[in-house]
């Protein structure tokens, strides 16, 4: 009796014991978290800020340190006001969405983490550093000389960071096909001016 107690006990340990690894695993595991996201008006165009929390899985942070560079993009689209949208596309090629384009790559020489953006680059000693700076954007031009900026209208938007596949070589597009490791997005995120708002 008292041996099948102890199993029992023991089976009830280990449950508990990868629920929680479970939770902890949801919690905190790979992906791109979205934090906040807000925006704000300057002379002619409007500015965006946001921040996420950035962790690659095994497969990702292997590929990094074999030498691939991780392409990723932070996205906008305008939200609000529709109409206005859809009439300046029409009328003048106006896109109501932006993109803006990182890339992290590692150097096996100086055994550093580099953030690209365009030739321009920072280095970072550890991969969490270089993560939580990919996470940040502040003070991102979006919708610049047009009425919504020039005349502080109302409007509305939102933004996303994800990792960029189709900005890798064709080849290598085609080998990660099908591959969940290989698919890193946040949720689109809300912003409005002089909005702020925590995610978890």
């Amino acid at each position: 009796m008292a041996s099948t107690t102890r199993f029992s006990a023991n089976v009830l340990n280990a449950v508990l014991a990868l629920l929680l690894w479970l939770a902890a695993s949801i919690a905190f595991g790979d992906g791109i978290r979205a934090q906040s996201a807000g925006a704000s008006y300057a002379s002619n165009r409007v500015e965006l800020s946001a921040r996420f929390a950035v962790t690659l899985n095994p497969t990702l942070e292997n590929a990094l340190a074999n030498g691939v560079s991780l392409p990723f993009v932070y996205e906008f689209q305008l939200t609000r006001p529709r109409g206005y949208a859809l009439y300046r596309q029409v009328a003048d090629w106006f896109s109501p969405t932006a993109e803006l384009g990182y890339r992290l790559s590692y150097h096996a020489i100086s055994r550093q983490y580099r953030l690209h953006l365009g030739s321009f680059y920072r280095s970072f000693t550890t991969l969490d550093e270089a993560l939580s700076a990919l996470g940040v954007v502040r003070g991102w031009s979006v919708l610049a000389g047009t009425s919504i900026a020039d005349d502080k209208s109302d409007f509305a938007g939102k933004v996303r960071l994800r990792l960029d596949l189709s900005q890798m070589p064709k080849p290598f597009q085609l080998s990660t096909l099908g591959q969940n490791d290989w698919k890193l997005e946040s949720p689109w995120v809300d912003v409005a001016p002089g909005r702020d708002e925590g995610r978890e």
